[in-house]
Parts: C-alpha cells; sequence; structure tokens
C-alpha cells in the first residue's frame, strides 16, 4: 500500500513538471520547433550514440570495481550496468539500482551486502563527479548565463541579490565548495567512526530515524571504497568516470548546437549537474517531468529562449532514454532474463537490507 501511495504521489509531481515546462509554450510551437531540425538526424544520432557510450564506460568501470572479482569479465559487467539503466529508465522509484545489486548474486553467488558494497562504490565516482563539475562549471561556465537570468532578483533570509551576485560570490568560492566537499568524503572514507559519532551527537535532537539513516550513508560511502584492492584499479575507474560524464556533456553540447546554440564543456556541464539533482530522488519511469523542467531551466539560463529549450529538453530525454532502453533490453534477452528479474531483485535485496539493516 505504502508503494502504491508513493508511485501516485511521484507521479503527481511529474504531471506537476510537466505542466510547468509547457505552461509557457504552445504544445503546436514545441512540435514545429522539434519537426523542423528533422533534417539533423545525424546529429541525434551522434546524440544517441554517445548515450549508448556512456552506458558502455560505466560497465568498463563497474569492471574495474569488481576486480576483486576476477570471476565477473568485462561482458557481463557492461551487461548488469546496461540492465540497471533499463529498469531505471521503464520503472518506477529507481528499479534499476536494485537489479545491479541482485546480479552478482544470481550469476556469481557474491553476497548482496558485499555487492552493495560493489554499488556504493560506483555511485561515489558520481557524486564526485557532480561535485567537480558543479565547482568547475561555475568557476568557468558562470559568465554565459544571460544578462537576463543574471539580473533577476532573489530575496535569500530576507535580502534581495540578483543572480549576478549570487553568482559572482559562489564563482569566488567554487574551489573552496569543492574543496570541502572532497574533505567530507575524504573524512567519511577513511574516519568513518569519530563521522558517525559527530553524526549521532549533532543530529540526536533529530530522532533516531534520520541519525540512523545519515549513519548508514557513511557506512555505505566506506564500504564502497573498501573493495578497491588496488591503486590502480581505483585510478582506472577515475578515468572511466570522466569519460562516463564527457559523454553526457557532449550529448548537450551535440543537441543545443543543432538550434544554433554553442555551449562550452562548463555551461553544458552546468546543466548536466542540474538535471542530475533534478532527476536523483525516486520517481516516475524514465525521469519524466523533473528531467524535462530541469533542462529547460538550465539552458534558459544561459540565454536559450523557452521554445527551444523545451525542444532540446524533450530531444535530450528521447536521444538518452531510447538508446539506453534499447541497450537494456537487449542485454537482459542476451543474459536469459525477463521484466519479472526485476521484482525478484527487489524482493531479495529488500529482505536482505532489512534483515542485515544495510543501506541499499
Amino acid at each position: 500500500m505504502k508503494r502504491i501511495v508513493l508511485f501516485i504521489l511521484v507521479l503527481l509531481f511529474s504531471l506537476v513538471c510537466l505542466w510547468f515546462t509547457f505552461r509557457d509554450v504552445e504544445f503546436s510551437t514545441f512540435w514545429a520547433t522539434i519537426s523542423e531540425k528533422a533534417s539533423a538526424w545525424p546529429y541525434f544520432l551522434a546524440a544517441g550514440g554517445v548515450m549508448m557510450l556512456n552506458i558502455i564506460f560505466r560497465g568498463f568501470r563497474y569492471h574495474r570495481i569488481l576486480a576483486s572479482r576476477p570471476e565477473v569479465g568485462l561482458k557481463r559487467s557492461i551487461t548488469m550496468t546496461s540492465i540497471m539503466f533499463l529498469g531505471n529508465a521503464i520503472l518506477p522509484f529507481r528499479a534499476g539500482e536494485a537489479i545491479r545489486v541482485f546480479l552478482p548474486f544470481k550469476f556469481y553467488r557474491i553476497p548482496i551486502p558485499t555487492s552493495i558494497a560493489f554499488h556504493g562504490a560506483d555511485r561515489i565516482f558520481d557524486m564526485i563527479a557532480i561535485l567537480v563539475m558543479m565547482a568547475l562549471g561555475l568557476l568557468f561556465g558562470g559568465e554565459g548565463i544571460a544578462t537576463e537570468a543574471r539580473s533577476q532578483p532573489v530575496s535569500i533570509l530576507g535580502s534581495e541579490y540578483t543572480v549576478d551576485q549570487i553568482i559572482n560570490n559562489v564563482q569566488r568560492s567554487s574551489l573552496v565548495l569543492l574543496a570541502v566537499g572532497l574533505t567530507g568524503v575524504f573524512l567519511v572514507l577513511f574516519f568513518p567512526e569519530p563521522i558517525k559519532k559527530l553524526i549521532r551527537f549533532f543530529f540526536k535532537p533529530f530522532g533516531e530515524t534520520l541519525t540512523g539513516k545519515l549513519t548508514a550513508l557513511v557506512d555505505h560511502v566506506h564500504q564502497g571504497v573498501a573493495v578497491f584492492k588496488s591503486p590502480i584499479d581505483f585510478l582506472l575507474a577515475g578515468f572511466w568516470t570522466v569519460l562516463v560524464w564527457w559523454m553526457v556533456i557532449l550529448n548537450v553540447q551535440i543537441l543545443t548546437s543543432v538550434y544554433g546554440h554553442k555551449l562550452s564543456w562548463a555551461e553544458a556541464g552546468l546543466v548536466v549537474v542540474i538535471v542530475g539533482f533534478a532527476v536523483s530522488a525516486p520517481q516516475a519511469p524514465g525521469y519524466i517531468g523533473p528531467f524535462q523542467i530541469g533542462f529547460k531551466i538550465s539552458l534558459m539560463l544561459f540565454g536559450i529562449s523557452s521554445e527551444i529549450a523545451l525542444a532540446v529538453a524533450w530531444l535530450a530525454w528521447f536521444f538518452q532514454i531510447f538508446p539506453v532502453t534499447l541497450l537494456g533490453f537487449i542485454c537482459l534477452f542476451a543474459e536469459g532474463l525477463s521484466m519479472k528479474s526485476f521484482g525478484e531483485a527487489q524482493e531479495v535485496v529488500e529482505h536482505v537490507v532489512e534483515e542485515e539493516h544495510l543501506s541499499p
């Protein structure tokens, strides 16, 4: 019952987001903006191609994370990763996360807690990548934000600021923010017990539930990096992470160039960060709604019109979701699995998590 209620809530949230994306653009205008670029199909193929490469590079990274289990080959690492993103694309609540935790257990009898640690390591690299892109994007891409957007007043704690003032302040402190963020990750990785004690002390007034979740998160992150047995594997995982996110940046640059807008790597990186935050929470299948509104708002910050921003947002959604879904289905059937495997994975992982009080 709880899951049904949550699904209804995330579906309503998606519908609200979709309403906001279309409220200032007529559907006929939106469709005309897309259809007039039908001749740009080579760009669209390239946009879809780099997103397929994104998933393949994620598989390469996962293979380095699993280096301590040599029985897991590169091909299997790629198929498990592709199946995970298939689940995230077509099922609610990011259901693919559970199946990638489950598949190493199904194929190799790797214990679920160990598989959760492998999955946690994978997510740590993405978290660090987002921090780096945000800092570098603000430092090198902030100047590209449109004059109209930069002059808009924003009220913060009773004081009026312009976006321009906020951007300038954040630019000056972006490297400091990055250093603070990476220091936080470092402390969690190497000094988990003192960090957990601090969390219990400072968050005690907020109740046991929040405190327990935060300490479980610390354990999750710490266990993730503990899976690495060699610095070389860690460095190679970092290398593949750069390529993973560079493909997403390229996807944004390719699609915006179709409409004559050439975003720098830093500007496209900021778009990726904003969309990444928009789709990070459990939500409706395919991230539909939050993806579009995050994409549209971020493009409009760089002076792209509402009509074009909306068209690019939907094109980006299609050429990210469709290739990933296609690749995922190919890998699903190649592994002899079916859609029922997602339900099986959810049940097994949830059971182990509840039994051992783990953070999935």
